[in-house]
């Protein structure tokens, strides 16, 4: 099955971790496994040559699917040579009981005084009532005094109203003026199976304006119909209010994921969009247009390797007539390399100004289980 996600990752470093996260997954998780990551990002240096731009380490101990630790530390290149800490990351994991299990994240950046100091904590606590479950998230940040402060609360909730149909509510608070918690967001939605190979997910979120009113700001739609065991396709509408505070059809796309009787994955993702600058929020225009395509191939090599090859095409938003044409090329590369290790190299190649596809970051990476 195709990783759809690399696109998403390959935007921002700050994002790498996810990849990370989705390589222990590729690796085969059973109860009481260990599992360490290491990688290496380049990108291109003076002269055009890549340099090591990043060092990331991450472990994972894997109790269950309630208990589990995972560690994740982040080095970069120093001015004076060598190496220097960018940031840690620990999470861990653990069932309180049969209905509720919590998880503790704590991220420590290096201080100006090169003093490692916590940046942000991070809760989640699960509990389950009969078939509804409560979710409460809370992040926290240092102050201008270092205190840690909360920074956002997140409560979810979600309920099992048939076999067939779930509703879930998602209310955002953050500090108001006076510094207490506030409702700043509120996101309600519903997911039913309207019969064995089609879901619909809807929902619909609210923000508050400068009036400290409840307003309708977007929602969304989406439709899944499988196709077979391990193909679907998927449509979604996204609408935002316009100047007027009315909802209007701002962007839609088709998805399909097809698997071949040979094991190859066939990918594709159409996109229609008002929003072509991200920098122009356009919501008012007439009419839709084809903003984006996306497509993707994940096959089998000889040497009994994974290969996956993502293809991003999109407009210009300078010279909207100019049509799509390839701005990204994402190919990664898994196969096993021996005593439990998966070696997995990934490589973005991005169009520059004169048009030619040039690389803009490589990541290499070692998976290794231990049970």
């Amino acid at each position: 099955m195709l990783r759809m996600g690399i696109v998403v990752a390959s935007m921002s470093f700050g994002l790498s971790l996810l990849w990370l996260t989705d390589s222990f997954s590729q690796a085969e998780k059973g109860k009481g496994s260990e599992t360490t990551a290491y990688s290496l990002m380049y990108s291109p240096g003076a002269g055009e040559r890549l340099q090591d731009i990043s060092r990331t380490t991450q472990y994972q101990k894997l109790i269950d699917d309630k208990n589990y630790e995972l560690s994740t530390s982040i080095r970069l290149p120093s001015i004076n040579g060598g190496e220097t800490l960018d940031r840690e990351i620990s999470e861990k994991s653990h069932k309180v009981n049969e209905n509720e299990s919590k998880v503790e994240r704590l991220v420590r950046s290096q201080d100006a005084n090169g003093q490692r100091s916590t940046v942000e904590v991070f809760n989640e606590d699960r509990r389950q009532k009969g078939r509804t479950e409560e979710i409460q998230r809370s992040y926290f940040r240092p102050d201008i005094n270092g205190k840690m402060v909360v920074h956002t609360v997140e409560n979810e909730t979600i309920t099992a109203v048939s076999d067939k149909e779930r509703q879930s509510t998602r209310a955002l608070y953050r500090p108001d003026v006076e510094g207490k918690l506030s409702l700043a967001e509120l996101e309600e939605g519903s997911e039913k199976r309207i019969s064995d190979t089609t879901v619909i997910k809807e929902s619909a979120r609210k923000a508050k304006d400068l009036n400290g009113r409840m307003v309708a700001v977007g929602s969304l739609r989406e439709t899944t119909t499988k196709l077979n065991e391990r193909s679907f396709r998927r449509e979604s509408s996204v609408s935002q209010a316009d100047d007027n505070g009315r909802l209007s059809l701002t962007e839609k796309s088709v998805e399909i994921q097809t698997v071949n009787p040979d094991g190859t994955s066939a990918y594709q993702k159409i996109t229609q969009s008002r929003n072509i600058n991200p920098q122009m929020r356009n919501i008012n225009g007439p009419a839709l247009i084809v903003s984006q395509r996306i497509t993707g191939e994940e096959k089998k090599l000889a040497d009994g390797a994974v290969e996956n090859t993502l293809k991003v095409e999109s407009l210009d938003p300078l010279n909207l007539s100019s049509g799509l044409r390839l701005s990204e090329i994402v190919t990664e590369t898994s196969r096993p390399d021996g005593n439990g290790k998966i070696k997995v190299e990934r490589e973005i190649k991005t169009r520059d100004v004169n048009g030619n596809y040039v690389v803009s970051q490589r990541v290499s990476q070692t998976v290794e289980q231990q049970r």
